[in-house]
């Protein structure tokens, strides 16, 4: 296995000395150098052409999104956040980062983080050599979200996400693979999704569409929607008609 070659990026040199340390029982993955200073880890990458940058998201000066942005597009390594907050796992997908590390950093998660790595390595391969590969894009920031599970980040595939819900400044993920909370309103994700494969029905509730199985009337005269993993939704009084609709066609497409 070829050792990735890596540049750790944190203002706190403790942080760095650590991961460092963690590293070292990862294979294939050797450390190439470390800064404190996200504005000279721009020229570091230039020079030295790593091919994976583990970089904190605050730090003074350039932070790590101001650095990702001065990158030249290609050839970029891979860009694995490691840091102490949640608050920026939305914008952390939106540029296609491999993985996103809370601190302090489990081994298991830096595990899987290298292990992501080489598989982003071998798409962004395979793309810049005009091939084609099925599912290569699954890992692609624009087709997954991260959310926040047990202690750690987990990505999940847009595609097996069955339904969305609010809860205060979070957006609670129900998936097929368990899902998580993610911090972000339910509007603004919302205006990330599909509207041909999901469907608001409450002002604090979002389904795929090809999930709903079937609407009902409860006692208290409120309506709420069958998903096919067992779940029941409220449905807000103004979203009622469309989903009648809704079940509607679907009844007349399985006809």
């Amino acid at each position: 296995m070829t050792p990735l070659r890596a540049l750790l990026v944190d203002d706190e040199p403790l942080a760095s000395r650590r991961l460092a340390a963690a590293l070292r029982d990862v294979e294939g993955v050797e450390v190439i150098g470390t800064t404190t200073s996200a504005a000279r880890a721009v020229e570091m990458i230039a020079r030295m052409q790593p091919d994976l940058v583990f970089l904190d998201i605050e730090m003074p000066g350039l932070d790590g999104f101001q650095l990702i942005a001065r990158l030249a597009d290609a050839p970029r390594p891979a860009i694995i956040f490691v840091t102490a907050y949640d608050a920026h796992a939305v914008a952390a997908f939106g540029v296609d980062a491999v993985d996103y590390l809370l601190k302090p950093v489990l081994p298991d998660r830096l595990q899987a983080a290298v292990v992501r790595a080489r598989h982003w390595m071998r798409v962004q391969a395979v793309a810049s050599a005009g091939e084609t590969e099925a599912g290569a894009g699954c890992e692609a920031g624009n087709d997954s979200l991260w959310v926040h599970r047990h202690q750690e980040f987990a990505r999940v595939p847009i595609d097996q996400i069955v339904w969305l819900e609010a809860e205060r400044d979070y957006v609670r993920i129900h998936a097929g693979n368990g899902g998580g909370l993610l911090r972000i309103t339910l509007a603004a994700l919302e205006a990330r999704l599909d509207p041909a494969v999901f469907v608001r029905v409450h002002r604090s509730a979002i389904c795929r569409r090809a999930a709903v199985t079937g609407l009902r009337r409860k006692p208290t005269g409120a309506l709420e929607l069958s998903l096919d993993n067992g779940d029941w939704v409220p449905v807000g009084r103004s979203y009622g008609s469309g989903l009648r609709a809704l079940l509607r066609r679907m009844r007349g497409s399985a006809a």
